[in-house]
């Protein structure tokens, strides 16, 4: 039997699980529509999903009006999702932007998606057909893209996941009825869906209480493995081991004198020749411009006139930032510039 990938919320009402589980591969279930309105039916589904060994993930549609709000919502989503989901999905559609308006969404689903990240999941973009190559969102960055097309023919896009029927064009299973089928349509296997869900603490690493509030963004492991010391430190006590890829939050920092140390939880810390601070999900600090002849300019786009340039290579304050433009001072120069990651990185 061809097992399949389906989508559910409270809509799909009351499954057989005894005649649709054994045709799954996994189920990826609505938390919640926007934060003030939870998916009554998804604990249920959890709880069924787990009792058949059926995998399973968690979506939210996003109804923010801001890129702030797209945050409040991201922790809503977080406080309500099941632990043991294996990956979390910002679904992005026509009421999305009816809430947000275009020229912020693509910033306001980024900030929503990096909140999820830092928190230390496997994030997706759901967004649809029409919308993707609209408003910018093609310049979102998550781990997987998913992207729905009611055809014979997969999406214009390049995807990880394609949404192929809903209830309406054809999805349908016995069990269930109308429903919502996926293929996988790029090079990510199911395993890969399925295995370790996210890049959350271990049960004996601690985080503050305040963590999800009171951090300065993420961090991702670039050494295929990595020790965490129990100090910022060389001769402090390595405490575990992380792997290649892994994201972490980055809730302080310190300096040896020749080295950056970032701290990812409590009496935890990763040195900056293992881990970088991911570009996304920070708006202040100081980076490492690796490049002269670099245009500062007015505004937050290349149609503001150029005021500076930069002729050194150094370090300089971040002051702002604007979805993909940062706002720099240093070397006697200030204004805006682009973050171009080829020359470009977080210091701290």
């Amino acid at each position: 039997m061809t097992k399949r990938i389906i989508d559910i919320s409270y809509h799909n009402e009351n499954p057989d699980w005894d005649v649709l589980a054994p045709q799954l591969d996994l189920a990826i279930c609505r938390v919640q529509y926007g934060s003030s309105k939870k998916d009554i039916k998804y604990n249920e589904y959890v709880e069924a999903l787990e009792s058949y060994g059926i995998p399973h993930a968690a979506y939210a549609y996003g109804c923010y009006v801001s890129v702030n709000d797209a945050i409040v919502e991201a922790k809503d989503f977080l406080a309500r999702v099941n632990p043991n989901a294996k990956f979390l999905v910002l679904d992005c559609e026509k009421d999305t932007l009816a809430a947000c308006g275009g020229a912020n969404l693509a910033a306001a689903s980024q900030a929503f998606i990096d909140t999820l990240k830092v928190a230390g999941w496997k994030v997706g973009f759901y967004v649809s057909h029409e919308l993707y190559p609209l408003y910018n969102l093609q310049s979102v960055k998550a781990d997987f893209l998913w992207i729905p097309r009611y055809s014979t023919n997969p999406p214009k896009y390049a995807c990880d996941i394609w949404q192929y029927a809903d209830g309406e064009t054809g999805g349908w299973l016995d069990g269930i009825g109308k429903v919502d089928l996926n293929y996988l349509n790029g090079d990510k296997p199911l395993s890969w869906f399925i295995s370790k869900k996210n890049n959350l603490p271990e049960e004996n690493v601690v985080l503050p209480p305040d963590w999800q509030d009171n951090n300065l963004g993420g961090i991702t492991v670039t050494a295929d493995v990595a020790n965490v010391r129990e100090n910022p430190s060389t001769d402090g006590v390595i405490k575990r081991q992380v792997l290649k890829g892994s994201n972490h939050v980055y809730l302080a920092w310190h300096h040896d004198g020749s080295h950056f140390w970032y701290k990812i939880a409590e009496g935890n810390w990763i040195r900056d020749d293992v881990a970088k601070i991911n570009k996304d999900g920070k708006s202040q600090g100081v980076v490492w411009v690796n490049g002269v002849d670099i245009n500062l300019r007015k505004g937050a786009s290349t149609g503001d006139v150029v005021i500076n340039k930069i002729t050194k290579r150094s370090a300089y304050e971040v002051h702002y930032r604007y979805v993909d433009w940062i706002y720099v001072a240093g070397e006697g120069v200030e204004g805006w510039m682009y973050f171009d990651e080829s020359y470009v990185n977080w210091l701290r």
